[in-house]
């Protein structure tokens, strides 16, 4: 009952989110991907679409989500993008729920968690409600998965078909390695036949996302420079800083917005080592769970750090390793006051939510429909009309895709009128 509540109140936040900020969102708001994928599988079917790199990378769970959009007509796809972005965030919010029960956790911590994957403001920024961003609660759940041990025991092939899953979807899951590997090097899995399944689950799933990096025509430069690295630690402290009210803003490309704290690249470097320190605390204790927060501090800013430092770190970069954060310091918290103190945590999770309400409503860039989405597909449906040899181009939220997109492939937001006046 208590992991359908998360699903249930997951599901509702992440949708309100977008309505607070605007109330029309479902019916003029189609967000990127959200739209372009579905775009490409009415016009070339759900496995042409899900094989072909989007890039440079195979992307599976934002090409499946995008599979029961397609059965719709276009005019009713800001309701319907929505609606399952929504029941996404809220299905793998109740999941992150439901896992950190199985590893021991108390109520609070575990239904605390699930709901700040949902909550937390660097999500509203662009994240929240769209299917293309749901991968990053896919990251968080995987990182659960290989960072705590469970009892009762799930069963054998569950935690592997989740690291499948996830290493189809990005690459960055490489880094689930390292809580597997050590534990099985050093003898600390608890149950060596699980973590080998573990293994072999997310190596199946990376071998076959690594073939298609390697062969993808459209492959994304991947560059590690020290200025990256520098860029990537002056940007840290802003994300860390989105945890309090009102600190939550994005700027130009993506980027945090400056507010008021300028990058500082010493900052950064003292906020890294902050973690570090916090890692190797909860890493140092007797508990499963304390050890399982360490491991989940580490996987979650790994994962953060793969594509900052390869490409520019923008705030979806940030989101896992905010998230992981979060959840890690709820279960210090929970650990350190228990018996007749236990109720702290509630007080103190309670008021977490409530300074953060503050930034409930999603990001202005995230809400505003540009172009209204009527207004758009009637113009295209127009054009078609007088000249069906026209390739009409759909324009998605935020007026994307951009100058610089470069579609070959079947994902194109050209398409053929064909596609539009069948609808």
């Amino acid at each position: 009952m208590l992991v359908i509540s998360v699903f249930v109140f997951g599901t509702a936040i992440s949708l309100f989110r977008i309505l607070v900020s605007n109330r029309d969102a479902l019916s003029n708001l189609v967000w990127a991907e959200d739209g372009l994928f579905p775009l490409c599988i009415q016009g070339n079917g759900y496995f042409q679409c899900l094989i072909e790199p989007y890039e440079g990378y195979f992307l599976f769970l934002s090409r499946t989500l995008a599979l029961p959009v397609a059965v719709f007509p276009q005019s009713s796809w800001p309701l319907v993008t929505n609606i399952v972005a929504a029941v996404a965030f809220g299905f793998l919010s109740s999941v992150i729920t439901w896992l950190l029960l199985r590893a021991q956790l108390s109520k609070t911590i575990a239904i605390g968690a699930g709901l700040a994957a949902v909550l937390l403001p660097i999500v509203g920024l662009e994240a929240i409600n769209t299917s293309g961003s749901a991968y990053m609660l896919l990251l968080v759940v995987a990182a659960i998965c290989v960072s705590f041990p469970f009892t009762p025991r799930l069963p054998l092939f569950l935690v592997p078909l989740i690291l499948f899953v996830t290493a189809l979807t990005i690459p960055s899951s490489v880094v689930l390695f390292i809580p597997l590997l050590v534990a099985l090097v050093f003898g600390w899995a608890q149950e060596k036949k699980q973590t080998i399944t573990n293994i072999a689950g997310l190596s199946l799933g990376l071998v076959i996302q690594f073939f298609v990096v390697l062969t993808a025509e459209n492959s994304r430069s991947v560059e590690i420079t020290p200025a990256s690295i520098q860029d990537w630690l002056a940007q840290f402290p802003k994300a860390m800083l989105t945890l309090l009210p009102g600190f939550a803003d994005i700027g130009e490309r993506g980027q945090l917005a400056d507010s008021v704290y300028s990058p500082n690249l010493w900052t950064g470097f003292f906020a890294v080592l902050l973690l570090c320190i916090l890692s190797a605390y909860l890493l140092s204790r007797k508990s499963p769970q304390l050890k399982g927060a360490g491991w989940l501090l580490i996987t979650g800013y790994l994962i953060g750090l793969i594509p900052a430092v390869t490409n520019y770190p923008i705030n979806r970069y940030f989101v896992v390793p905010i998230i992981t954060l979060v959840i890690a310091l709820f279960i210090w918290i929970g650990s350190v006051f228990t018996g007749k103190y236990s109720i702290i945590p509630v007080i103190v999770i309670i008021l977490i939510f409530l300074a953060w309400l503050q930034d409930f409503g999603a990001s202005e860039i995230r809400t505003t429909p540009s172009p209204s989405w009527p207004d758009m597909l009637s113009t295209l449906q127009e054009q078609c009309k007088q000249d069906p040899d026209s390739p009409p181009a759909f324009t998605f939220s935020p007026n994307w895709p951009f100058a610089d997109a470069n579609f070959t492939g079947p994902t194109s937001h050209i398409v053929n009128c064909r596609i539009i006046l069948t609808d």
